[in-house]
């Protein structure tokens, strides 16, 4: 295959664990992209944009868009360098962040699929409530919880709806073992 990869999902829906585990299980050439790792490495200055970025992630909300989008580029852009695929997780989240991720895929002529993760809502609560007691996460409160549910509902579903129009989206059941998903999901990308 000699697509990006995309994943989107509800939080806690595994992009992350599916994510890793496919880039793992692939001999191709991707490249892992989390957004989620380069707002918190942003997030570890002690400036005026690392503590902003803090506040909205904390909060449970999105960061700005603009804020990801120079990141996204040059990641975009090393990854055309080197001939490589990227499987990116979870991003974009917004439509205002797929305004700019489109053009510039597209300009770059770098192809793409959607993998949407599913998972019930009482399963997202439960997973959320156990990575942070396992992970630490500081930004792991109920209402931050609460907050990334709405948000999620608000503005990413509607991101995948989106991509579904195009013709973009795999949706894969994240609501069973890891091995169980991993499995639905190369069978359905067809590797």
């Amino acid at each position: 295959m000699n697509k990006d990869l995309i994943f989107l999902g509800i939080q806690c829906s595994g992009k992350g664990t599916q994510s890793k585990l496919l880039l793992k299980n692939m001999n191709h050439k991707y490249e892992y992209l989390e957004m989620g790792q380069l707002f918190r490495a942003i997030m570890s200055n002690d400036n005026i944009i690392g503590n902003f970025v803090k506040d909205i992630v904390n909060s449970g909300n999105l960061v700005d868009p603009f804020i990801g989008r120079d990141r996204f580029y040059t990641a975009l852009e090393i990854a055309n360098k080197k001939g490589l695929n990227l499987i990116i997780d979870g991003f974009p989240r917004s439509m205002s962040q797929a305004e700019f991720v489109l053009p510039k895929m597209e300009e770059l002529k770098r192809d793409f699929v959607v993998i949407h993760l599913l998972l019930p809502k009482e399963k997202v609560i439960e997973r959320m409530l156990k990575r942070a007691q396992i992970e630490g996460r500081t930004d792991d409160t109920i209402e931050a919880m609460n907050t990334r549910i709405e948000t999620f509902m608000a503005e990413t579903l509607p991101v995948i709806e989106y991509f579904k129009t195009l013709g973009k989206v795999i949706s894969v059941d994240g609501d069973g073992t890891i091995e169980d998903v991993q499995a639905e999901l190369i069978s359905k990308l067809g590797l």
